[in-house]
């Protein structure tokens, strides 16, 4: 802690912009690489959005663009006031302390978020927060004060998954868009919102495949037999399910390791595309590589798994209740092995504070902070400066990746070898980096030019 109290006499220049001695270039530099890259990446994610959703032509003549451009603002504006605000505060306290970074990533922060909509507050503050859950956790494990635990993504995703599908089971007990994700994933039929619906859609689905496929009469019969021979099997009179428990279960698997093998797919495919030219095979080892199965082995099990235990549970006990939601979630969750995932822990983890956190304000239970989403946007992102300055190192790579792009490389030129003396082990991510400061502008520089004449 003794650390901590340290300062360092040294310029903005010295430390943070080394690429020009120049606070308003450096402010120009970011602002420039801020706001184009903002626009790159919030455009196609808008226009993709908005077609998926199919919105109508009003939204896309009159309410596109407004989004896009107002997304841009608050995401280029968080980059350059930090970038201003770290040179300011240099100027204001004479010297840099251990909070030097902290301090104007709070201040822009609070500035910027209030420029982003409303309806998109919530999710960002969510997004940074378990980011900054992450790092903390890293930061403590790297000082000694916390062990890794093993497959503890994993442990962490079976008690969230308990309790979002002991919510599942119930009545109204999750809002309409966290509902319809895992109807999509796990089926309607253990949802009592849905139930009805499930069953109107899987009573339909053998004349709609018929009308689809236009097999040969005797054919299409001969094959329509053999599946429902297949299906039938001992099913519990309170099951919600039309066929056998095995078929459901079964069913189940496929459907959902078929989605995950096709998202995962998708994803490499579409990152191979720049290599085609180049390496044509690239395409091919998309399709082959072994995440996407793992994927489709995580989500596949846990669709299985969750089904069977429910199954299972309301044969053993002759009840069905929204606990064995709970019970078949914590063991399905496990599948998760064959597909670790830290960010997808922590997401849901964040995600089902948040609607916990919002039933007890409706009983009265806990009080309504306002501004909570300002709040933890700010404090969240502002530890994340914080580690992006000091240790580098602790932050998840994919996000400090991002962080190089939305900067043009900039954050990697802070002299962080001033800050070793902080004990964070600051230059840990780039032990080599000296940066060519200019002896015009430099006091640290004439002095290291002098001792090497002498």
């Amino acid at each position: 802690m003794a650390t901590w109290s340290k300062t360092l006499n040294c310029s903005c220049y010295e430390l943070g912009h080394t690429w020009t001695p120049y606070c308003t270039q450096a402010f120009k530099d970011v602002c420039t690489r801020g706001f184009l890259y903002s626009f790159k990446i919030y455009g196609p994610l808008y226009l993709v959005a908005a077609i998926l959703r199919r919105k109508n032509k009003e939204y896309f003549l009159k309410k596109l663009l407004p989004e896009i451009l107002q997304s841009t603002l608050f995401l280029g504006t968080n980059a350059v006031l930090f970038m201003g605000g770290f040179c300011l505060w240099r100027k204001a306290l004479g010297r840099f302390y251990i909070i030097s970074s902290s301090l104007p990533a709070l201040c822009a922060c609070i500035v910027a978020i209030n420029l982003e909509r409303k309806s998109r507050r919530g999710m960002l503050a969510l997004y940074v927060s378990n980011l900054a859950i992450e790092t903390l956790y890293r930061m403590a494990e790297a000082r000694g004060y916390v062990r890794q635990i093993k497959n503890g993504q994993v442990i962490l995703f079976s008690i969230v998954s308990s309790i979002y599908l002991y919510l599942y089971r119930q009545k109204s007990g999750l809002e309409k868009s966290t509902l319809n994700f895992i109807k999509l994933l796990l089926g309607g039929e253990e949802s009592p919102d849905l139930l009805s619906e499930a069953r109107t859609i899987k009573s339909t689905s053998s004349q709609v495949y018929h009308n689809v496929l236009r097999l040969p009469e005797a054919m299409w019969q001969r094959l329509l037999q053999l599946v429902q021979k297949w299906r039938q099997g001992p099913r519990h009179h309170l099951c919600k399910h039309l066929h056998g428990c095995h078929s459901y279960c079964i069913e189940g698997f496929l459907r959902s390791f078929t989605m995950g093998y096709i998202v995962q797919a998708a994803v490499g495919c579409f990152t191979a595309l720049p290599k085609l030219t180049k390496q044509p095979s690239s395409l091919l080892q998309a399709l082959k590589h072994r995440n996407n199965f793992s994927l489709g082995a995580f989500l596949g099990l846990f669709t299985a798994v969750f089904r069977m235990v429910n199954c299972v549970l309301r044969w053993l006990r002759d009840t069905d209740h929204a606990i064995h939601g709970a019970v078949a979630g914590f063991l399905a969750s496990w599948s998760m092995l064959f597909y670790k995932s830290t960010s997808v822990a922590l997401y849901l983890a964040t995600k089902i504070t948040e609607i916990l956190y919002f039933k007890g304000i409706k009983k009265g239970w806990v009080p309504h902070i306002k501004c909570g989403d300002i709040l933890l946007y700010s404090i969240s992102t502002s530890i994340l400066f914080h580690a992006t300055v000091f240790e580098a190192h602790s932050i998840r790579p994919a996000y400090w990746r991002w962080l190089l792009k939305i900067t043009g490389g900039k954050f990697a030129m802070i002299n962080r070898k001033l800050l070793d003396i902080y004990g964070t082990q600051a230059s840990k991510l780039y032990p080599d980096f000296v940066p060519k400061l200019d002896p015009r502008f430099s006091e640290m520089a004439r002095k290291a030019l002098l001792e090497g004449k002498s």
